[in-house]
């Protein structure tokens, strides 16, 4: 029957189609998993080499989410708990301890962006990276000011010239 032959190669033609486009817009599953991987290990690293041992108290998790990019995770803490036994540790050792980590890594996280974001393949343009560390505060009583998060993104377009937005919250 030709109404039938015409009909069947115009659903085949629609499916062709359909999963071309489908295809093409979503990012393949191997390129999000190599590229939330390879941020995971580079957030991973940045951590255990500002705060060596104590700091990485939860592995990086990434994740891809539509529309937006990669979005990773991590639990950081930048100081042991004081110890009543140790007499050499004081409320402005932790404090100068504590901003000088912080401060060297946001310094890596933020070149991190820099030089990998650039050359994911999983990301559009207009996409983001996002870098969300959680840090515990161990010290409470040394540090009332300090934030317990640090928001860290950049959309691949404006990695390369740094434009990176950095939020503290309390």
């Amino acid at each position: 029957n030709p109404r039938i032959d015409t009909m069947l190669k115009l659903l085949l033609c629609l499916f062709m189609t359909s999963s071309v486009v489908f295809s093409q817009a979503q990012p393949q599953v191997e390129k999000i998993k190599k590229d939330v991987a390879a941020i995971q290990a580079a957030v991973n690293e940045v951590v255990n080499g500002t705060v060596p041992g104590l700091g990485l108290l939860q592995a990086a998790k990434g994740a891809y989410l539509d529309g937006y990019g990669v979005v990773v995770s991590v639990e950081v803490a930048l100081e042991p708990p004081r110890n009543p036994f140790n007499a050499l540790t004081t409320s402005n050792n932790v404090r100068a301890t504590v901003s000088q980590r912080q401060k060297d890594m946001m310094d890596k996280l933020t070149t991190l962006l820099k030089q990998k974001v650039p050359v994911l393949e999983s990301v559009g343009p207009a996409e983001s990276v996002g870098i969300i560390v959680n840090l515990l505060n161990t010290n409470p009583a040394d540090l009332p000011d300090m934030p317990s998060q640090i928001v860290l993104s950049v959309k691949k377009q404006d990695a390369a010239a740094a434009l990176i937005s950095i939020r503290e919250y309390k």
